[in-house]
């Protein structure tokens, strides 16, 4: 017994002192022209190509457990393109769902990557065969990123990045809430929070190979617009980095808590008043200010990144119940009163009529239920001080602040839009306060809450210790 004992532990040791690898890979991933980008209300058709869009995967392993990160520039990856994705990257790899993480980076200037009912026949077969590649495309990105591991080490680090992202829920002088109220709107009384300004980077040191940087922050990727393809800010951030770091190094960026926050000033200095008119004639110019800014302060921390120890490679992905916003009955008569050319008649602004009355509304599908829908989250652990956090929407900001503050793991990187896509969440003080997200949202409050709360009990599952 006792031999028995002792061999059990040296093989436990054995494991936990297993070498530490991290690979990268890239693919080019822009569509082909035609094929609708999605984030806005309007219909907006593709016709050209400011940047190209990319796949970005990082592969990890613990010596018997490897694991996929993946940035994909797009708005955001659907549950049905997900579920199909999936089992092909599995089967490409043979790396298991709960070790694969995907997130996209949310640019309002991607493609549509699931059928829908408001686009052509021509438009969806588009669609759906773009959708095919780019599972392939992921499949073959995992693949040479597994190709790539290589010995390495992990480093971590924070600063702070300063007016780059701004709240966009304010409450009116007349005690309204509006999102995105306008540049210098005379009616602002207040913004509705506080941004989370903190930059966490994620270096892993390789031996014999290019070091490998997962920058992290929280703000909408939405500066660019048009019907041109564009990785909008996310793509300045990771080409800057590269270029002024040099030595071959990769940058893999992961969106943070963004949904209700993104780059409007309300009250601009001159400067930024000049950068928003120049954005008519230059598309791009916010997101190289962006960019370049959350470059410069992944730069700054670069070097001085404190090592952490390595460890077993371990995910959890596990499906929660949250409760549905079920419309009252003044939005069904808000809808019955669009429907009936009333528009006019109802007591709401531009933005507000439209998110319950277009096709697709939350009012029109949650008529009739059901009382709940289930939320996939996701977490990805490395050894003890280092996890991965992801939901599969747009949470508010205070969401991910509770979740780095609160989770038992020395970083912990939260992001938005992983493993799918199901809108936004409002923190629980939010729903109640209103506006164009907690109209927009299929999930009542206190769902913010309860997301919290699931993404801590599945990071103390992983970390081994009880909430």
């Amino acid at each position: 017994m006792k031999k028995t004992i002792l061999l059990v532990c040296a093989l436990v040791a054995g494991a936990a002192c297993a070498e530490f690898k991290a690979g990268f890979a890239r693919i080019e991933a822009t569509p082909p022209l035609g094929i609708p980008l999605v984030g806005y209300f309007s219909h907006r058709v593709s016709d050209g190509v400011l940047d190209p869009l990319y796949i970005d995967c990082v592969a990890v392993s613990d010596g018997t457990n490897n694991a996929l990160i993946y940035c994909v520039d797009d708005l955001h990856l659907t549950n049905p393109f997900m579920e199909k994705a999936f089992p092909a990257i599995t089967a490409a790899t043979g790396i298991p769902r709960d070790r694969i993480y995907v997130h996209a980076t949310h640019i309002h200037t991607g493609p549509a990557d699931w059928k829908r009912g408001g686009f052509s026949e021509e438009e969806n077969r588009l669609v759906m065969s773009f959708a095919d590649t780019r599972v392939k495309k992921m499949a073959e990105v995992a693949k040479t990123a597994l190709a790539d591991m290589a010995p390495a080490k992990i480093g971590i680090a924070r600063t702070v990045c300063r007016n780059i992202s701004f709240i966009r829920r304010y409450r009116m002088k007349d005690g309204s809430v509006r999102t995105n109220p306008g540049i210098m709107n005379p009616d602002v009384k207040e913004p509705l929070g506080t941004p989370d300004e903190t930059l966490q980077l994620v270096r892993f040191r390789r031996t014999g190979a290019p070091d490998i940087a997962i920058v992290n922050f929280g703000v909408h990727p939405d500066t660019v617009s048009g019907t041109k393809y564009s990785a909008d800010w996310p793509g300045v951030l990771r080409n800057t980095f590269e270029a002024a770091v040099g030595d071959g190094v990769k940058c893999l960026f992961l969106n943070g808590a963004q949904g209700d926050v993104n780059h409007h000033y309300r009250f601009p200095p001159p400067g930024r008043a000049a950068l928003n008119a120049e954005r008519k004639a230059r598309p791009r110019a916010i997101a190289l200010h962006m960019g370049r800014a959350l470059a410069g302060a992944a730069m700054s921390i670069w070097d001085v990144c404190e090592e952490i120890p390595a460890g077993p490679v371990r995910g959890l992905v596990a499906p929660h119940p949250m409760p549905a916003n079920l419309p009252t009955a003044d939005q069904i008569k808000w809808v019955e009163m669009f429907d009936a050319g009333r528009k006019n008649e109802i007591p709401l602004g531009h933005m507000e009529i439209m998110t319950l009355t277009s096709p697709g509304s939350r009012v029109r599908r949650l008529k009739n239920g059901p009382d709940h829908f289930d939320i996939l989250v996701s977490s990805l652990a490395i050894g003890d001080s280092l996890a991965f956090a992801g939901v599969p929407c747009e949470p508010f900001v205070d969401i991910g602040r509770a979740v780095k503050v609160r989770s038992p793991f020395r970083m912990t990187v939260f992001t938005c839009l992983t493993n799918g896509s199901e809108g936004y969440i409002p923190s629980t003080k939010s729903h109640s306060e209103g506006g164009y997200e907690a109209l927009s949202s299929r999930f009542a409050a206190p769902t913010g809450d309860k997301l919290v709360d699931a993404q801590l009990e599945q990071l103390a599952t992983l970390k081994g210790t009880t909430r």
